[in-house]
């Protein structure tokens, strides 16, 4: 009754750690050639642009290396959809030799499907089986219309898609960059075949069934890689699915791969290094970064107050040529600028909110939400002061509780869960800009402005 064994293998959340390339690409590329019968995916967020080569090619240098590991397709993460402009997101994948699939964000004004992805494709094996594969990418409602998509709910995408594809398939797979929660929901309710994960950086060793359903997922950075085994009768009906997923710890290493690595470092480094910034006179220290960043926000929205935390600056930015590799190197985090605007009442409370967590935060270790630091670090104000006697002044007079205020400051903290005053405020996001591309246009202008003043004053 066995007509044939289909493989799916599968990356996903890789974020640019090309440390685990080498021997992942050489792992694929040995099951592909072992496999009569295999597909390769990957599910999103490949990229960071916490690699100086994914940072100075827009991810056209990792789209060229994932060229070699002969995907059958692939689908977008947040970092893919949220970190690149419209501009390079529409040309990220203009050498790809695989295809690019994504059903649930549309381009807009006109809500078009983009010209970069397909909705889905139905993959034909040797012995006739159909194979309808589908991709949908977390659906962020706040954000990515200010880049000119248009994303659409994970339920009504699905409702839409899914009786085609079953009238037009045999097999059903979704490519999910959506979250582990989510691939529960979808396991629950709907008649998918199998569904591989990622997003949530979660790792399904074995896979889990959910309601008939195959979950599977391969962790993060590209410390693993997942196989997924289906076996199907004469009539191409999937008797038995199973999901294994191999460490790259396990994978054999060459003497080349340490050059390779280091290559691509440099490679990007050298880009990097070729966009001049400005000419700084002396060091600046990741606490005096702190400062210009407050002064640089209050400047960009032109409000008078500001909030950043220390732990945003990695590393001082040295005397001498400042270029845009030594600010990837200090402010390494995919992060926008934002202006939230709060009651005085608000103001009180997150003060409140501040004061009573920031010994802990001040040396918490922590990742996500575009972070790329180390520390979260201590939160500083520019424009907003709490005097002794406990008075709350904005731009040097006393905040009225019921008055309203902006105060610019970074998307960072509108995500992570440290002040639920920020959550529920107002906010404007900024995401054509990062951090660390607003630093460079504040230390460019101070620099050369300085420089001026120092010729006119000779």
């Amino acid at each position: 009754m066995v007509s044939e064994t289909i493989h799916l293998l599968h990356t996903n959340d890789i974020h640019s750690h090309l440390g685990n390339w080498p021997r992942l690409l050489r792992f694929l590329n040995t099951k592909q050639a072992k496999y009569s019968e295999s597909y390769t995916f990957d599910i999103g967020d490949a990229i960071d642009r916490l690699h100086p080569l994914t940072d100075a090619t827009m991810g056209q240098g990792n789209v060229e290396l994932m060229n070699a590991a002969h995907y059958t397709a692939v689908t977008i993460g947040n970092n893919e959809g949220l970190v690149l402009s419209h501009e390079a997101m529409n040309h990220l994948y203009d050498q790809a030799n695989f295809d690019v699939l994504l059903a649930n964000l549309k381009e807009l004004p006109n809500k078009n499907q983009p010209k970069w992805a397909n909705e889905y494709k139905i993959l034909t094996t040797k012995h006739g089986t159909k194979i309808g594969v589908f991709a949908l990418t977390a659906p962020y409602q706040l954000t990515y219309p200010s880049l000119g998509w248009q994303p659409y709910s994970v339920d009504n995408t699905i409702d839409r898609l899914l009786p085609k594809l079953r009238a037009e398939s045999d097999i059903v797979v979704l490519l999910s960059h959506l979250g582990l929660p989510t691939d529960q929901h979808i396991g629950e309710k709907y008649d998918i075949d199998v569904v591989i994960g990622a997003h949530t950086h979660h790792l399904l060793a074995h896979g889990k069934m959910v309601n008939g359903t195959l979950l599977a997922a391969a962790g993060r950075y590209g410390e693993h890689a997942g196989d997924i085994t289906l076996t199907v009768s004469n009539n191409h009906q999937i008797i038995k699915k199973t999901a294994v997923t191999t460490p790259t710890y396990e994978m054999a290493e060459e003497d080349g791969d340490y050059h390779l690595i280091r290559g691509w470092l440099q490679t990007g480094k050298k880009l990097l290094e070729s966009h001049k910034v400005a000419k700084i006179p002396r060091d600046i220290t990741s606490d005096e970064q702190t400062y210009d960043a407050l002064r640089a926000l209050k400047k960009y929205f032109d409000v008078p107050a500001a909030m950043v935390s220390t732990g945003m600056f990695v590393d001082n930015l040295p005397y001498g040529e400042l270029t845009q590799y030594e600010l990837l190197e200090s402010m390494p985090h995919a992060i926008n600028p934002m202006l939230m605007t709060l009651t005085g009442a608000e103001i009180v409370e997150l003060l409140n909110e501040i004061t009573s967590q920031q010994q802990w935060l001040s040396t918490l270790d922590m990742k996500g939400s575009g972070f790329r630091g180390k520390t979260f670090g201590y939160l500083r104000f520019d424009g907003v002061d709490r005097q002794r006697n406990g008075e709350i002044l904005y731009q040097g007079h006393q905040i009225e509780l019921t008055g309203r205020y902006q105060i610019a400051t970074l998307d960072h903290y509108k995500w992570v869960p440290f002040f639920p005053v920020i959550q529920s405020a107002p906010i404007q996001i900024k995401l054509n800009i990062l951090l660390r591309e607003l630093m460079a246009k504040y230390y460019q202008d101070k620099y050369s402005r300085q420089l001026g003043d120092f010729y006119e004053k000779r």
